[in-house]
């Protein structure tokens, strides 16, 4: 009989296991993959643009520091004119 522990032990063994196989396969197809979307995009005309929220992104924004309270603009005051028109 096995313990819950070598069970546990064999489940992340197994889970380790399929992670490499998925990654090896992903691997192996992303060429062709890719060359099926160049031609798709080909053969339909997409640009850029209608393509642009399907495309990962270059960099993700760091998010703002906790805690960090922006401020306001500040108001921008009125210059009196003190020149008389001629």
């Amino acid at each position: 009989m096995t313990t819950p522990q070598q069970r546990l032990e064999e489940i992340a063994k197994q889970e380790q296991s399929l992670a490499d196989e998925k990654a090896k396969l992903l691997a192996d197809s992303k060429d062709a993959d890719l060359d099926t979307v160049k031609k798709l995009c080909k053969q339909h005309g997409f640009t850029a643009t209608q393509l642009r929220s399907v495309l990962a992104k270059k960099g993700k924004r760091k998010p703002a520091a906790a805690g960090v309270v922006k401020k306001a603009p500040a108001k921008k005051v009125a210059v009196k004119n003190t020149a008389k028109a001629k």
